[in-house]
């Protein structure tokens, strides 16, 4: 409930008139729901569920000044009333209520909160204190479909307090306004200043007295958003109507802004019920518009930044699509040369073999000598082509894998017999490279070969004369059993132990590893075949002492 301290008389309606309207139907209905023509049984409905002194003066009237109900009270007080103005008599004939009652049906349709003013009335001769409140009735769906209005007389009790009221509610609003961080204002009928408070000049630094006689507009520019379009002051105060939230922008002595939120409500004369102007206040919020003005900034900067991250996802996916197409490229390429060098490089090591075994005649010793190392640089050459083409075909993602149980005892014992002449050669005890207890693991048995032959080549490569290498399983977790090859060589630097399985790489930095030939490829090969079918490879290694490669692989179920 918002109390109202003017003091004013014109809510009230000559019964005659009232009979008038009613009969006439001279003022209309205007509300959202018009068209229905159950508004006015709806209202009656609801009276109806009301409970209502009929002693105390009540009226109903629609929210755009259609009466609908009077009780005897409100007649009797009407009958009782000696000064009863504010019907504008029009040209045309046609009545309108008061503007002040007028404005309180917006008010509580604005509000949906109830109004309480005090009016003066004349009964017999006597002037009485009467105070009115004025509150919303609603539908069942929650619309204010109609206001109702019921007066009290409080005269006794107005005039017991009037005195000490009138000093402590002076001192009191007096102490509201210096408190408050608000300024306060007061315009004419003409929409032009005349009051200012102090407040404004502690805001703005501009004194207020220069401001009387000038409107609103004429101070500042008055927007209807913060970044909307200008309005003058009487666009929005020539309806008699309150307000609020109206944005004024203002400059102070710095040329800056200060942005203003404006409300206000109507002033009436206490006698005649004419419109006078309005009161109101003014709230500074330069603070919330700069926060907001930030938040929209961050915004726009944060939408900036995904545009770019978006750019630079795009380009980004162009370069891998490019990089694709260039991978693909290659290893198309590597293959093609791949194949097309094998088959002259599987000609060439044949006819040098059957040079080497003199199948077509007898040869001199030095042209043995030759076949052999024509047939050694071609088989070196051949592997390192091999090499190469696995390289393409695993980094493409186009291998393909043939998965099956096959037996671990006879995968280490076929990798084996590809490596034992080349460590009978050095004197490379392989006696432990054996199995006692077989495993069916589910790989694809080529593939699994090959990592077995890569990883004990490369034992009897790095071990030296009189070494040992061997072989040891380990059930692990999850159906996956570890095979760790073994030996007595020279090992890996723990710097080096993390480089070991990059293409190309080999650890130089061993005196006897600096005499051994290789690509660099057997390690990155088998590492990337154990993970692709569902393994991987582990090293554990100490210089001089040894290393161990530990092959994860999956049991068959």
């Amino acid at each position: 409930m918002r109390n109202n301290n003017n003091i004013i008389n014109q809510t009230i309606i000559p019964l005659e008139i009232v009979e008038q309207l009613r009969a006439e139907k001279l003022v209309k209905i205007q509300l959202d729901k018009s068209d229905d023509p159950t508004v006015k049984d709806q209202i009656h409905s609801l009276l109806g569920k009301m409970n209502f002194d009929d002693n105390v003066p009540l009226y109903v009237s629609t929210i755009k000044g259609e009466l609908v109900y009077v009780n005897g009270g409100y007649r009797a007080l009407v009958n009782d009333s000696e000064s009863i103005g504010g019907i504008v008599h029009k040209a045309d004939g046609d009545y309108k209520l008061p503007a002040s009652l007028i404005s309180i049906l917006n008010e509580v349709q604005l509000t949906r909160s109830s109004v309480t003013v005090e009016e003066l009335l004349q009964i017999h001769g006597n002037q009485r204190q009467y105070r009115s409140r004025h509150f919303p009735i609603c539908d069942d769906e929650g619309y204010v479909i109609a206001v109702g209005g019921t007066y009290t007389d409080c005269t006794e009790q107005y005039k017991n307090i009037l005195d000490e009221d009138v000093s402590l509610n002076e001192q009191r609003y007096r102490d509201f306004a210096r408190a408050t961080s608000d300024w306060y204002w007061e315009v004419d009928k003409t929409m032009k200043l005349t009051f200012v408070s102090n407040r404004f000049t502690a805001i703005t630094g501009i004194p207020s007295f220069l401001l009387i006689d000038k409107k609103i507009d004429e101070i500042g520019t008055l927007l209807s958003t913060f970044e909307g379009e200008k309005v003058t002051s009487s666009s929005f105060m020539n309806n008699t109507t309150p307000f609020r939230d109206q944005l004024l922008v203002l400059k102070d002595q710095n040329e800056e802004n200060i942005y203003i939120f404006l409300s206000g409500v109507p002033m009436f004369d206490l006698d005649s019920g004419e419109f006078q102007g309005f009161r109101g206040a003014g709230t500074d919020v330069t603070e919330s518009y700069h926060a907001k003005s930030n938040a929209v900034s961050a915004q726009k900067s944060l939408e900036n930044t995904l545009y770019d991250l978006k750019e630079k996802r795009a380009q980004l996916n162009i370069a891998t699509k490019q990089a694709e197409v260039a991978l693909e490229a290659k290893s198309d390429f590597l293959a093609a040369m791949s194949h097309e060098l094998r088959t002259p490089l599987n000609a060439i090591i044949g006819f040098a073999e059957a040079m080497s075994m003199q199948t077509f005649g007898q040869l001199n010793e030095q042209y043995v000598s030759y076949s052999n190392d024509i047939m050694n640089a071609g088989r070196h050459l051949l592997g390192l082509i091999n090499d190469i083409l696995d390289v393409a075909v695993l980094e493409s993602g186009k291998i393909q894998l043939e998965t099956k149980a096959v037996s671990l005892k006879f995968v280490v014992e076929n990798a084996l017999n590809l490596v034992v002449m080349n460590a009978n050669n050095k004197n490379i005890d392989t006696s432990t490279i054996k199995i006692d207890i077989d495993h069916n693991l589910f790989v694809d048995e080529r593939r699994a070969t090959q990592i077995f032959v890569n990883l004990m080549s490369n034992a009897v490569k790095f071990t030296q004369e009189n070494g040992k290498i061997g072989v040891r399983t380990k059930e692990m977790a999850d159906n996956i059993i570890g095979i760790t090859i073994w030996d007595t060589g020279i090992g890996i630097s723990s710097e080096q132990q993390d480089l070991v399985f990059e293409k190309f790489h080999q650890d130089r930095g061993h005196i006897y590893s600096r005499k051994e030939e290789g690509t660099g490829l057997g390690l990155h090969i088998s590492k990337h075949l154990a993970r692709q079918m569902g393994g991987d490879i582990i090293l554990k290694s100490e210089v001089d002492v040894g290393s161990e490669f530990t092959v994860l692989l999956p049991l068959a179920k």
